[in-house]
């Protein structure tokens, strides 16, 4: 792989944008995460950040106002990050704690802010579900300064960085090496991926040809049967 996956995003809508998303970030009865997802806090709580950027916003604003500077006010209090793995990579809540801090630490860092002064500033929980991913939401304005680095190209390309890094040390998985073990699963039931998966894995290193199976009173399905050519092929039951 390239990259393990990180997605940023801008949080719009000012008060109200902030609210909902951090809000859906801890909800266990939102319908993406009832009865699949375990969310587990890693840093600060959604109050703390919240009222932290109101707070920080409002400061700006009226020093602005004081200063008599015009412009229009901010409409993005934070920005997210969304840091996730393929569903056959599996973390505990340890290791993800030490991949998050690792990725904190490198954001400080790049942002050339002290850690406690970025950590007012920021939420960090994880979503343990299928694919496990953990998410990180930073104040825009921190200290009284809009931060626009925060969402910048280059931000995106340090984090992708870091969280690669971050796994490899804390799980020895490598992205460059990694290949994902389900890819293949995706052309086929659970049921009949998990009871042939030894032979679909083995596409990869094989010359194999299969073809769609129409079963008469039933829905369609893929049968496999191995020739003498080492080919399989669709065969009718």
């Amino acid at each position: 792989m390239k990259n393990f996956v990180v997605i940023t995003q801008p949080i719009k809508d000012q008060t109200k944008g902030l609210t909902n998303y951090l809000s859906y970030l801890v909800s266990t009865k939102h319908k993406n995460h009832r009865d699949k997802t375990r969310i587990v806090p890693i840093h600060s709580t959604i109050k703390k950040l919240l009222n932290h950027c109101i707070g920080q916003i409002t400061e700006r604003n009226l020093e602005r106002k004081k200063a008599k500077k015009g412009g229009r006010d901010i409409s993005s209090y934070a920005q997210s990050f969304v840091f996730s793995l393929p569903p056959d990579i599996y973390l505990n809540d340890e290791q993800w704690k030490q991949v998050a801090m690792s990725v904190f630490c490198d954001l400080a860092s790049y942002l050339n802010l002290p850690k406690t002064t970025l950590s007012k500033s920021c939420f960090i929980n994880l979503h343990d579900q299928e694919n496990q991913h953990i998410n990180l939401v930073v104040s825009k304005v921190i200290d009284g300064t809009v931060c626009k680095d925060i969402q910048k190209k280059a931000v995106l390309s340090l984090l992708k960085q870091s969280f690669n890094a971050a796994v490899l040390k804390t799980t020895n998985i490598n992205h460059l090496t990694y290949k994902t073990k389900t890819s293949r699963a995706k052309r086929y039931t659970n049921s009949f991926y998990q009871e042939n998966k030894e032979i679909i894995n083995a596409l990869d290193t094989n010359n194999y040809e299969i073809e769609p199976l129409k079963v008469s009173g039933a829905a369609e399905q893929p049968y496999l049967k191995r020739d003498h050519k080492r080919t399989y092929t669709r065969t009718y039951q």
